[in-house]
């Protein structure tokens, strides 16, 4: 019963309830930032670590036999860090999706320490993972941990937690603004304004500690000029080369994530040795596709390659990044795509700019937009990707050509009939895990869902609406204010309506709340 009063305390007394929110937001932004930025340290010292050993072991065999030996043990101990905390495994965004939607309870600690015990660790054996994934996981794990010391509700939990998540991104790429629109495009697929507050606040403590650590320079200084209007229709090209390419990179990586996930019979540490084994393979003979891709984003921002070298160091790169990702090492794959978009561009750029006459310099405009796209492509956030690039750019002059992109590549596998890879990647996590969820009888969560326009039920009573059984509309909010709720109240077009669910069937109850506002008149 006391929790369900702080719950509902949380709609009545919403002012100052926001505000304690946005105080923990702060310390959530403190903790998550350090945590992140703590990572993103260790991995680029891993990084500088494996590049100058490489150096240091070439062309003595005896060398290279101890290199592959210390790959095993890497592997090896990686594979333990999973077995202790199987929650660290993979990106770690579909974990967070699956957290604050109710299917896992995981321990914040150990993942925290898991997590960032095996980035090092793949960082040091040159797999192609990105630290943007579990960034995210970090960070909200380490919002999750500022929760449980104010021993918080579980609804607050769950916004500390997104709000963790943001940090992610944040500290990630110097991108606030991108890091709480990812929260709210991939994870939360609802715009809840006490959420944003919160994570706004979280994103802007950690980006001040981040470029305290890091400095305050752009991720990515490619000089930018303006494409001519009259090459605008080449973008509409680009946008369906980068669809069909995104749309290959997500079956690709899929079915070897379902190809593997079937070798139950092999052991996760022969997995995890033979991964870590053919990354030495990979670094001794294409170096440049190690780690996950600023090596290669350096390459582009030096000198731009030929052709044929870019489409080999694009493939290349590709294949490596499943042969690492689907194993189920702890790792992401944001870089790698961002990276995987940028040689697409540079590609597509080499070819057309000699045959139309452009100026040389706008393949660095190609590239920048095609990692917004590709990234459009893939996880189906087209406004997460041109807001990251515009942040990791410095700018917004290549807006609307990036929005034309993402448009077009977004359009395309959802055509095809093709899964975006992070939902993918979260189904499939579910159904390894059959759904396990914490069953805690006393505790209750609410959630908020907007009335979208041309809902089936707009102008009806609540009474009259079939709301899933076990949830209770508590309160609406319209036109910023607060209304608690009657069985009477006729329910409008843009109202966010609160319901409380209890926590051991939230994840059902939340599904067929998605159906039911689903219900739109065609």
């Amino acid at each position: 019963m006391k929790m369900l009063q702080k719950t509902l305390r949380s709609v009545v007394d919403n002012p100052k309830h926001i505000f304690k929110l946005a105080v923990q937001g702060i310390f959530v932004g403190i903790f998550a930032g350090i945590m992140v930025c703590l990572y993103r340290f260790l991995l680029y010292s891993s990084e500088s670590i494996l590049r100058n050993f490489l150096e240091f072991i070439n062309g003595n065999i005896f060398l290279i036999i101890a290199w592959f030996i210390i790959l095993a043990i890497l592997g090896l101990f990686t594979a333990f860090l999973v077995k202790w905390e199987p929650d660290s495994i993979g990106s770690g965004i579909p974990q967070i999706n699956a957290e604050v939607k109710g299917f896992l309870n995981t321990n914040w600690l150990k993942i925290l320490t898991a997590k960032i015990s095996a980035g090092v660790l793949t960082a040091l054996g040159g797999l192609s993972l990105g630290p943007e994934g579990p960034s995210v996981q970090i960070g909200g794990m380490a919002g999750k941990g500022i929760s449980r010391i104010f021993k918080e509700s579980r609804t607050d939990e769950l916004r500390l937690i997104l709000a963790g998540s943001t940090v992610g991104i944040t500290a990630a790429f110097n991108a606030p603004l991108a890091g709480v629109i990812f929260i709210i495009e991939e994870i939360n697929h609802s715009f809840d304004k006490t959420l944003i507050f919160i994570a706004l606040t979280a994103s802007v403590v950690a980006d001040f500690i981040s470029k305290s650590f890091f400095g305050q320079a752009t991720v990515l200084n490619f000089p930018l000029h303006n494409l001519p209007l009259s090459s605008y229709w080449l973008l509409i090209v680009l946008g369906l080369l980068l669809g069909i390419l995104g749309y290959v990179y997500n079956v690709g990586m899929i079915r070897a994530n379902d190809r593997l996930a079937k070798m139950s019979n092999i052991p996760l540490e022969i997995k995890f040795i033979c991964v870590f084994l053919i990354s030495g393979v990979v670094a001794l003979f294409i170096p440049e596709i190690l780690d996950g891709g600023h090596f290669m984003l350096d390459m582009l921002d030096v000198a731009i390659p030929s052709l044929g070298i870019l489409i080999f160091l694009l493939v290349a790169k590709y294949l490596f990044s499943v042969v690492s990702f689907s194993a189920g090492t702890p790792g992401g794959i944001f870089l790698p795509l961002l990276v995987l978009g940028a040689f697409i561009g540079a590609i597509f750029g080499s070819v057309v700019i000699p045959i139309f006459g452009l100026e040389s310099y706008l393949i660095y405009k190609f590239i920048v937009i095609s990692m917004a796209g590709f990234f459009a492509a893939t996880v189906r956030s087209p406004i997460t990707g041109v807001v990251l690039l515009s942040e990791m750019c410095g700018s917004t002059e290549s807006l609307v050509a990036m929005l034309i992109v993402a448009i077009i590549a977004y359009a395309v596998p959802m055509l095809l009939n093709n899964r975006p890879i992070y939902e993918s990647l979260f189904e499939r996590l579910l159904a390894k895990n059959n759904h396990d969820f914490i069953k805690d009888h006393s505790k209750h969560i609410l959630s908020e869902y907007v009335v979208p326009s041309g809902w089936k039920y707009t102008g009806k009573p609540i009474k009259d609406i079939p709301f899933p059984k076990g949830c209770i509309v508590v309160s609406i909010t319209r036109g910023g204010d607060y209304i608690l709720a009657d069985e009477d109240i006729t329910i409008n077009y843009a109202d966010q309506i609160h319901m409380l669910m209890d926590s051991k069937n939230y994840p059902f109850k939340n599904d067929e709340m998605g159906e039911l506002m689903s219900k739109v008149i065609q």
